[in-house]
């Protein structure tokens, strides 16, 4: 049973969820991850990765516009049955679990590093974790207002970094252009797209909520177009202001532009700007993950309401981060090298298999019901 049987919210607070989601923490890491493999390239690997969220936003699309308000679980258990139908959507459920201890970890390394060395980082897990319980437990409208009440702030806060980062701007340092080919183009842009756009898979969970019944292909465009264009300035801001080489030295450059903002020596020292950027776009795509475990448990095993596994979800997420996380240089090569398989087969090849199954499945119902139908009168002229 779901929390929010009754809640609803609008297809506007739904676009501006997707919108906060897709620039998650990808605000903060995504040059280093760029920059990795494509060097000064970094900005085409992320309009490469744009192009191709755009095109997994239109597979997202076409699953929730089928979903037609029902959720992902009953629609999957209808043409599964309960027991497979149970087991794939845990499958999906585990992608969420995941991703969460991704976000968390990547909160309290920043927040240790950056702003608060001396924090334990149990600490910092707990306190994150703790908003996260109150908001879910509020429920899905409260966190989609505040969401339409924290997007304008979030682009006034980006618009600011971008104009005072513009007299800093160095063209040259975008050049050369494709010196080492179109590969590492490619092997920047796969951690990129995975990170921004196929980790939003979570968004088919709120399908039910949003009101009316017409199809959610714009919103969920829209959502991936402006994120993705908010990533795309970052990284280019990043390669022109920094350069490659420093883009790739330091683990959040989105940080260090902040820090080079110096207006007239009063005006400086807005790197917090970008913290709390960061922190409101996180918050968010965690949510949007933690309400994907949460009601998908309480679906799957039935329960009358969900908000009793949010502490005990809580605590295993806390020791999962706690105990899972590497070192942060370690942590930045699995994140290059290994995550964005476990990303796309479990955010983007598992949807696409979901999509496959309504598809086909009720195909199959519309031709076994047609003969049935054809019988009926045929029989009643013998009788």
């Amino acid at each position: 049973m779901s929390t929010y049987s009754n809640a609803k919210i609008s297809v506007r607070q739904f676009t501006i969820l997707i919108m906060i989601g897709t620039v998650g923490d990808s605000i903060l890491i995504m040059p280093t991850i760029t920059a990795a493999s494509s060097k000064q390239d970094a900005w085409l690997s992320m309009l490469l990765a744009l192009l191709a969220g755009i095109v997994t936003g239109i597979i997202f699309a076409a699953i929730a516009n089928r979903l037609q308000r029902i959720s992902l679980y009953e629609a999957i258990r209808q043409r599964l049955g309960l027991w497979f139908g149970g087991f794939f959507f845990l499958l999906f459920i585990f992608s969420s679990f995941m991703c969460i201890l991704t976000l968390l970890s990547e909160m309290s390394q920043f927040m240790t590093l950056q702003l608060m060395p001396e924090t334990p980082v149990n600490a910092i897990i707990l306190f994150f974790e703790a908003v996260i319980i109150i908001a879910y437990r509020y429920g899905i409208e409260a966190y989609a207002r505040m969401g339409e009440i924290l997007f304008p702030v979030m682009m006034g806060l980006f618009a600011l970094l971008v104009v005072l980062l513009m007299p800093q701007i160095e063209w040259p340092n975008v050049r050369p252009i494709m010196a080492q080919g179109f590969l590492p183009i490619m092997q920047g842009a796969l951690p990129a797209y995975c990170t921004a756009f196929v980790e939003m898979a979570g968004l088919l969970m709120l399908v039910p909520y949003v009101q009316g019944n017409g199809k959610l292909t714009r919103p969920i465009l829209s959502g991936f177009a402006v994120g993705g264009t908010v990533l795309f300035l970052i990284v280019l801001l990043s390669v022109l202001v920094l350069g490659p080489s420093l883009m790739q030295t330091k683990y959040y450059p989105t940080f260090v532009l902040a820090q080079k903002i110096m207006i007239g020596h009063f005006f400086e020292r807005i790197e917090a700007v970008i913290a709390f950027l960061w922190v409101i776009t996180v918050f968010y795509k965690t949510l949007i993950h933690f309400f994907t475990l949460t009601t998908g448990l309480a679906q799957v095993f039935r329960l009358k309401e969900s908000k009793m596994l949010t502490i005990p979800l809580g605590m295993i997420l806390l020791v999962g981060t706690v105990v899972g996380t590497p070192n942060i240089t370690t942590y930045n090569q699995i994140l290059i090298n290994y995550y964005p398989w476990f990303d796309l087969t479990f955010f983007l090849v598992l949807p696409i298999i979901m999509l496959i199954l309504i598809l086909a499945i009720k195909k199959k119902q519309q031709k076994t019901q047609q003969p049935q139908g054809q019988q009926q009168p045929q029989q009643q002229s013998e009788n």
